[in-house]
């Protein structure tokens, strides 16, 4: 339940008209949208949320938000209306009221790589003891992240939370909303560069979030990261904690034998417990998520038999380096949820490490946002593929000609057709072979995988 007055004050509205006192829940959305629910109109590309006022006043029967330029179109309405400058914002400032009327502490996630799978880790964790509650799937901009804490209808002891970004600004904001209690920023690689600029735009963006973790608050840091530990960073307000596979700190994973395609032995030494665990898990990026997320959990009471139960369980998520065998004999890496540098290259180099009683093929997509950066990482990833010993490389979009261009070879074709590409790799794909599927995601790379499973 939300009453007027409060909505007035969190949102900084005045009212235009005040006709109902209370409202069931907050919606964005005329297709699903209740009875008794306050409407917000949100603008998009392509539409704008305030032509649909008057739909959501009539399913609703009680009222909106309207930006104050647009409120000359809704005069005429007898419903509530609260004016306010922008209705974003006012989502944003409803998100952090909420916040802050909730028990229970807050964890942030951000970095280039590695956000949702440590959420998913650590969320599996958490709910062995606790109440917790997330942003689902990638919802981790400034509307999902508003919508998913006003979905909270009763405190829960956790409160786990994926930020994203692609311009400057973002994060400080959805941080200025989460108030987080635990942050850690899981690492800084080229992403987003065409609204970040460069990798030390990603870094003092990404840095927003321990600047903005509340006061006594505890920081997770990367301290194989060399970009955060070189930072200029540094704390009085927070507590610092490390974690590593390869430095010294004091949350450490060491790797015990690596099974390959079955994943790896691995042993944990944190402050107040050691033990060992088996992961699923293919691919050194992932145990870095592993221990962070394990890091995190430790540090809030969780013991070693929970921690140790979640990681053996895990299974990889949906489009993120997930082993597909197909029908006819042949495995697919489906690693087509989203690409940047980093993440490109460590997905061709763990399945040039890992072995194959067939031959290795790659089909590789454009890699977006990164600005006037796009030639420079295509040519990247081209000399990474040709010291490979992937025996044919596929490519699909248009920056993929750099990489054609560093290959320069017979092993590499260019396609600007997904279903000749397609129909080009069944021909070539024998038993026994292995095939990673990577790109960006606005490249929808997952319908090659579809296409050849």
């Amino acid at each position: 339940m939300w009453m007027v007055d409060e909505i007035i004050r969190a949102v900084k509205g005045e009212p235009l008209n005040i006709k109902e006192r209370v409202f069931s829940d907050i919606s964005t959305d005329t297709r699903t949208i209740k009875k008794g629910e306050l409407f917000i109109p949100l603008k998009g590309k392509n539409y704008d949320g305030h032509d649909f006022i008057e739909t959501a006043c009539t399913i609703s029967g009680i009222g909106c938000l309207c930006e104050k330029s647009k409120a000359h179109k809704i005069a005429h309405l007898k419903e509530t209306i609260i004016i306010v400058e922008d209705t974003l914002n006012a989502l944003a400032d409803l998100a952090a009221y909420r916040r802050r009327i909730l028990k229970g502490e807050f964890i942030a996630i951000t970095g280039s790589n590695g956000k949702t799978t440590t959420k998913e880790i650590l969320v599996d964790i958490l709910k062995k003891a606790f109440t917790v509650h997330f942003n689902e799937k990638n919802f981790n901009n400034i509307i999902g992240v508003s919508k998913s804490i006003l979905s909270i209808k009763e405190s829960c002891s956790f409160y786990v939370f994926e930020l994203g970004t692609n311009a400057p600004g973002e994060i400080k904001a959805l941080a200025g909303i989460v108030q987080p209690d635990i942050s850690v920023i899981t690492n800084i690689n080229p992403s987003h560069l065409e609204g970040l600029k460069d990798i030390q735009g990603v870094l003092k963006e990404k840095l927003d979030l321990y600047y903005n973790t509340k006061k006594g608050g505890i920081i997770f840091i990367n301290a194989d990261d060399p970009y955060i530990t070189s930072s200029s960073f540094f704390s009085n307000d927070q507590v610092i904690k490390d974690y590593a596979i390869e430095k010294d700190a004091s949350y450490k994973l060491i790797i015990d034998e690596d099974y390959s395609w079955e994943g790896y032995s691995i042993t944990f030494k944190f402050p107040e417990i050691s033990f060992n665990a088996k992961t699923k898990l293919l691919g050194k990026h992932n145990l870095y998520n592993i221990l962070c997320s394990s890091a995190i959990a430790s540090s809030v009471g969780i013991g070693r038999s929970s921690i140790k139960e979640s990681i053996e369980d895990f299974k990889p998520y949906d489009k993120r380096f997930l082993p597909i065998k197909s029908k006819n004999g042949y495995l697919i890496i489906d690693d087509t949820y989203n690409a940047n540098p980093a993440s490109m290259e460590w997905a061709i180099k763990t399945v040039n490490e890992l072995p194959s009683r067939g031959k290795r093929i790659a089909i590789i997509g454009d890699m977006k946002e990164l600005g006037d950066k796009e030639e420079f990482y295509h040519r990247q990833i081209g000399r990474i593929l040709k010291e490979s010993s992937f025996k044919k490389i596929l490519l699909y979009g248009d920056a993929v000609k750099y990489i054609l261009d560093e290959i320069g070879d017979e092993r590499a074709e260019v396609f600007s057709d997904k279903n000749c590409l397609i129909d080009f790799a069944k021909k070539i794909i024998r038993m026994d072979d292995v095939v990673l599927v990577k790109g960006s995601r606005l490249l929808k790379m997952d319908e090659i995988v579809k296409g050849l499973d």
